[in-house]
């Protein structure tokens, strides 16, 4: 129903891509969730989640209630440039999708490129257009919501019967082991035993933690609160934490260099990033920032074979695994690294190294 919406809105007002942002207020972002006209690269551009704070025409619409025509856009004062950019855009409106004094989203609407003009007219009837989608948008959210956390609870049982299953029952097997033997064993059986007690403990925790970082990001449960951070300290006690002590890890990042994002945020990304290179790349890792244009460019790059081609494409989703020698994690840290900066606003991607290797970089909007 939506997108038949949308596609009577663009052919009746003449307009090539019309798209639903639906709005989030316990986060304040604003989340594509339909769209008519936008190509597949146009929509892979975009973030997930973007706060609404950095959208001006999104912020006047909210705070009135009232479609907003923008037809000359200013650089970042009514869209990022970035996203401005990459969608080549023009002249657009915004229109709020309320429901019940709700706003629930905006219909944006626009022509590639161009400038073009909108009268009252034209404006109202798209403002009724706007209500009528509301209720439409009501119901699908609603939808949307029940089979995520359908999906979630799938996905649940799938990770708590295979992929908990094997570090808790390696513990048990050692302690049990050390329990009932441990004056028998030699010294070297001892240690051996709890070396692997360590490793699995931290298997185990890495899984819940990952658990849990999913279960709330699935919740929208995760909040934003930008706080100031030193880049460079912050990097080199998460590589430190990652990594247990000595090896082959550079971190370079300007001194002093500092950025106010969600601390949390950051760490869970960067953790989960490096520690993927850790456990599927090779040395020497090289762990570097840079900050420009009101963002924070945080980079993690190895020398191992890199990710196949035919694995590329599915990089990103949950419980996916290449064909590495590794057999640690779920499949889990690169697609919630993603969620957390999309929630943040930013966008993670990953590109080959040559001659080999695999190179991963995340950038997230700072506030000033």
């Amino acid at each position: 129903m939506l997108e038949r919406a949308l596609a009577a809105v663009a052919a009746g007002f003449g307009f090539e891509r019309v798209g639903i942002v639906r709005f989030v207020p316990e986060k304040s972002t604003l989340v594509p969730f339909a769209a008519f006209g936008l190509t597949s690269s146009e929509a892979g551009g975009l973030p997930s989640a973007m706060p609404v704070a950095r959208f001006g025409a999104f912020r006047r619409a909210l705070a009135t209630g009232q479609a907003v025509f923008v037809q000359n856009p200013g650089t970042d004062v009514d869209v990022p440039e970035r996203i401005a950019q990459s969608l080549g855009m023009g002249s657009f409106v915004i229109v709020p999708l309320v429901s019940d004094g709700r706003t629930l989203g905006f219909l944006t609407c626009d022509q590639r490129g161009e400038v073009f003009t909108l009268d009252e007219a034209e404006v109202e009837l798209l403002t009724t257009f706007g209500t009528l989608i509301a209720a439409f948008l009501e119901r699908a959210i609603e939808q949307s919501d029940l089979r995520r956390l359908n999906e979630l609870k799938s996905q649940f049982a799938a990770l708590a019967s295979h992929e908990l299953r094997t570090p808790a029952a390696a513990i048990y097997g050692a302690v049990r082991t050390l329990d009932e033997r441990e004056a028998d064993l030699p010294p070297e059986q001892r240690a051996e035993l709890r070396r692997m007690l360590t490793e699995q403990s931290k298997r185990l925790f890495e899984l819940v933690e990952n658990l849990l970082d999913l279960s709330r990001l699935e919740a929208d449960a995760i909040r934003i609160e930008p706080t100031t951070i030193v880049v460079r300290d912050r990097l080199n006690a998460i590589v430190r934490t990652v990594f247990d002590g000595n090896a082959d890890v550079t971190v370079d990042a300007p001194e002093g260099l500092a950025a106010v994002v969600d601390a949390q945020a950051f760490d869970r990304i960067v953790s989960n990033l490096v520690a993927n290179a850790r456990r599927h790349g090779a040395p020497p890792i090289l762990v570097s920032a840079c900050a420009s244009d009101g963002e924070l460019s945080v980079t993690i790059e190895d020398r191992g074979q890199g990710v196949p081609d035919e694995f590329v494409g599915s990089l990103f989703e949950r419980f996916t695994r290449g064909a590495t020698d590794a057999s640690e994690g779920a499949g889990l840290g690169l697609s919630i690294a993603q969620s957390y900066a999309r929630a943040h606003g930013g966008i993670l991607t990953y590109e080959p190294v040559e001659p080999q290797g695999a190179r991963f970089r995340i950038v997230l909007p700072i506030a000033p």
